[in-house]
C-alpha cells in the first residue's frame, strides 16, 4: 500500500476516534448532569412544599388577626408570627430561584460556585429561622393556638409574667448565640462534628449535589483532554 494512502487512512481513523471520544464525553457529561439535577430538583420541590404550607399559614393567621382585631393582646402575637412566615416564605422562594437558575451547561467550577451560593443562603436562612423562631414559635404561637383552637386566654391561664419572662429569655438568647458563633466560629470550622452539623443544616439534597459535583470535578481533572 502506498505510504501516503496509509497516512491518510491513519489520519481518518484518528479523526473518527477523536469524534467518538468527544461524543462519549458529552454523553457522560449529560448523564452526570442529570444525576446532579436530581437532588436539586428534590430540594426545590421540598422547599416549594414549605412555601405552600407557609401561604396556608398566612391565610389562617390573617383570619385570626381579623377576628381578634379588637384585642391587641391576641392579634399582636399573631402579627409577629405573620411577619416571620412572610420572611421565611420570601427566603424559601429565593432559594428555589437560586436552585432553578443553576446553569448545568457551564464549567464545573462555575456550577460549584452557584451551588455554594445556594448552600450559604440556605445556612443563613436556617440560622436566622432558628434564632428568631425560638421567640416567635413559643409564646406567640402558644397564645394564638390556645385562643384560636380552644378559645383559651393564655394570659390568664399561664400568667402575664410567665409569658413576658419567656419572651425576654428568648430575645436574650439571640445576641448570645450570635456572639458565641463569632467567638468560636473559627474553631468549629475545623471540627468534623461541626462540619457534619453544617451539612445537615444546609440540607441533604444540597449536600449530596455538592459532594457529587466535587467527585465529578476530581474525575474531570484525571481525564486528559
Amino acid at each position: 500500500m502506498d505510504l501516503d494512502i496509509l497516512k491518510e487512512k491513519w489520519a481518518e481513523q484518528d479523526r473518527k476516534l477523536d469524534t467518538g471520544i468527544r461524543l462519549n464525553r458529552r454523553l457522560l457529561w449529560a448523564v452526570n448532569m442529570n444525576r446532579l439535577r436530581s437532588p436539586l430538583r428534590r430540594f426545590s420541590l421540598f422547599t416549594a412544599v414549605g412555601v405552600g404550607l407557609g401561604l396556608i399559614s398566612l391565610v389562617v393567621l390573617g383570619q385570626f388577626i381579623h377576628a381578634e382585631w379588637g384585642e391587641p393582646r391576641f392579634w399582636l402575637p399573631a402579627a409577629g408570627l405573620y411577619v416571620w412566615v412572610v420572611a421565611y416564605v420570601a427566603a424559601s422562594i429565593r432559594q428555589i430561584a437560586l436552585a432553578l437558575q443553576i446553569d448545568y451547561g457551564k464549567p464545573i467550577a462555575l456550577i460549584q460556585k452557584q451551588i455554594e451560593t445556594l448552600r450559604l443562603v440556605r445556612l443563613r436562612v436556617v440560622r436566622w429561622a432558628l434564632l428568631t423562631g425560638q421567640v416567635v414559635w413559643w409564646v406567640p404561637f402558644l397564645v394564638v393556638m390556645l385562643k384560636g383552637i380552644w378559645d383559651v386566654d393564655a394570659y390568664r391561664v399561664l400568667g402575664v409574667s410567665f409569658l413576658v419572662a419567656n419572651v425576654a429569655v428568648g430575645l436574650a438568647l439571640i445576641p448570645a448565640a450570635i456572639w458565641l458563633s463569632r467567638k468560636f466560629g473559627d474553631r468549629m470550622d475545623g471540627s468534623p462534628a461541626a462540619q457534619r452539623l453544617m451539612a445537615d443544616l444546609a440540607g441533604f439534597n444540597i449536600t449530596a449535589a455538592s459532594r457529587f459535583l466535587a467527585t465529578l470535578a476530581e474525575f474531570e481533572r484525571e481525564i486528559p483532554d
